[in-house]
């Protein structure tokens, strides 16, 4: 694991802080950091221009009408509205995420499934996105299926991968509670009900970080961090903090995420230097290699 979740366990803002702000905004992202989220946990899609949005819904309301995220530009989604809850919110380019936060920012970013102009163009622009900022030490690309995972380790060196189960699942042949696993990945993205004692005792003998998400309550969140958990994705971040510290499981109160903001000149820089880098990306196949 890169060297900011080598310490456990780890607070994730599910979505930033939907509890204080409309999910999966700057606003919400910004609120978490303020009440001590040490990452947060993002889904990424493409818009139909592929470029990478974060949505937590496959679609958005635009008038009175249900419309696809992949079905949509960029200058579309620009008044586009969260489908659950339905929050009049703009949906933020994960470039302008990264931007935001610089070399503070930590991520669980989940590839979600989707129309694509291209195969695997999801992954190579979230790969390329990531390198282009310096997160890829920061992050880890989590995905419900193996094939994004080892394209995402093909395209970045060093790229932390993690696999989401569902609630149930069948073992695997030889009696692991998980899958095979692509090559590489060594991290488990998985719901609260199954991060049993027996899970995470063998997730940590075989080497494998466990992010269990939507952790309720801080009592459950003080449980999971005793036995092993990574990180624990949570609505919200303060009461969860403060129940770890009060256990001493957790450190006093990190610096927060929107202390990193950038100046309105610093990020317009930034941003200018991403978007050439991208725009000379035409194809997977033209992305570089470290």
């Amino acid at each position: 694991m890169k060297a900011y979740f080598a310490s456990l366990p780890r607070i994730v803002g599910f979505r930033g802080a939907p509890g204080r702000a409309a999910e999966a905004t700057i606003e919400s992202l910004d609120r978490a950091a303020a009440e001590g989220a040490d990452a947060v946990f993002l889904e990424v899609r493409l818009t139909s221009d592929g470029e990478v949005v974060v949505a937590p819904d496959a679609e958005v309301v635009r008038g009175n009408r249900r419309v696809a995220v992949a079905s949509l530009t960029v200058a579309d989604l620009a008044g586009g509205t969260l489908v659950a809850p339905p929050l009049d919110a703009p949906l933020p380019l994960l470039r302008d995420v990264l931007l935001r936060y610089r070399g503070e920012g930590r991520y669980l970013l989940e590839l979600m499934p989707g129309p694509s102009p291209r195969p695997g163009l999801l992954e190579f622009r979230v790969g390329a996105l990531l390198e282009q900022t310096g997160a890829v030490p920061r992050s880890v690309v989590l995905s419900a299926q193996p094939e994004p995972l080892r394209r995402i380790a093909e395209l970045v060196r060093g790229c932390e991968t993690g696999l989401v189960l569902p609630a149930s699942a069948p073992a695997s042949a030889d009696a692991r509670p998980w899958p095979e696993l692509p090559a590489g990945c060594r991290s488990l993205a998985v719901p609260d009900p199954r991060a049993t004692v027996p899970f995470l005792e063998a997730a940590r003998a075989a080497g494998l970080r466990v992010h269990v998400f939507r952790v309720e309550t801080p009592e459950r969140a003080v449980e999971l961090a005793r036995n092993g958990a990574a990180s624990l994705v949570v609505r919200d971040p303060a009461p969860v903090r403060r129940a770890l510290e009060e256990a001493g499981l957790v450190p006093p109160l990190l610096a927060g995420l929107a202390e990193a903001a950038p100046s309105a000149e610093g990020a317009g820089t930034a941003e200018a230097a991403v978007t050439a880098s991208a725009a000379s990306e035409d194809t997977p196949g033209g992305a570089s290699r470290p």
